[in-house]
């Protein structure tokens, strides 16, 4: 599994880095300093879990955790700080533990082993075929053709599913909704995930991209960061 140290101090990312040396089935695929450099490791790193402390310069450790999320909801973060007063904030990211300093050894490799079982998890749930996304309309639930879904997009506090027949709207979080999907889509922006085989058009649009599918006229977002991924996939 693919680790990721965000810490400022020299001497815990030390002892992390000696932790995580004793466990074979964990590799540490960068150390950043500070917010600004988690951010940009984790697009570029592509790490399965990240160990982040949460007082770091510029940007801290929380607010870095949300724009990783954003981009990376599957992300694995495991909190490891001096202080407890953002534990609250750590259950909405969905962390997989909030550990207090001084670093336990025990505790850190059982929030390790949660992550990586949580990763198994999600890797089954992919692997099985899924051809309905399921989504709750008040009282009511409502079950959408896979092969309908052109994008999803978030609007203020509603999800809305764009479909080849019509647009179905929900409260979940465009997070909780691609769990549900399969990897013919991926998330192409912050507020837009998008069906990359019905893909026929990308357009430069001021600092993001217009992206056009095929039947439907209505364009999503691609943003400037997600568009190697986007490309990537299509060529697949």
């Amino acid at each position: 599994m693919r680790v990721l140290i965000a810490e400022d101090d020299a001497a815990s990312r030390k002892l992390l880095r000696y932790f995580i040396g004793g466990l074979p089935d964990y590799r540490i695929v960068g150390e950043a300093t500070d917010g600004e450099e988690l951010i940009h490791m984790a697009a570029t790193a592509k790490p399965d879990v990240v160990l982040v402390d949460i007082n770091m310069p510029l940007v801290n450790g929380m607010e870095a955790v949300k724009a990783c999320k954003e981009l990376f909801p599957w992300l694995q973060v495991i909190f490891i700080t001096g202080h407890d007063e953002y534990a609250l904030e750590a259950f909405d990211v969905k962390a997989i533990d909030y550990l207090l300093k001084p670093i336990e050894r025990g505790r850190l490799y059982a929030a390790l082993e949660r992550a990586a079982q949580m990763l198994q998890s999600r890797s089954e749930k992919q692997s099985a075929p899924k051809k309905e996304l399921m989504i709750k309309q008040q009282k009511n639930m409502i079950f959408i053709p896979l092969n309908d879904i052109v994008f999803i997009e978030r609007l203020e506090r509603k999800s809305l599913i764009h479909t080849t027949q019509q647009i179905f709207e929900t409260y979940e979080a465009l997070s909780s909704l691609e769990e549900y999907l399969d990897d013919r889509f991926i998330a192409s922006h912050r507020s837009y995930i998008i069906n990359i085989k019905l893909l026929t058009r990308i357009e430069a649009a001021g600092q993001m991209y217009k992206a056009y599918f095929r039947d439907y006229d209505k364009p999503a977002r691609i943003s400037k960061n997600k568009l190697e991924e986007v490309q990537a996939y299509k060529v697949l």
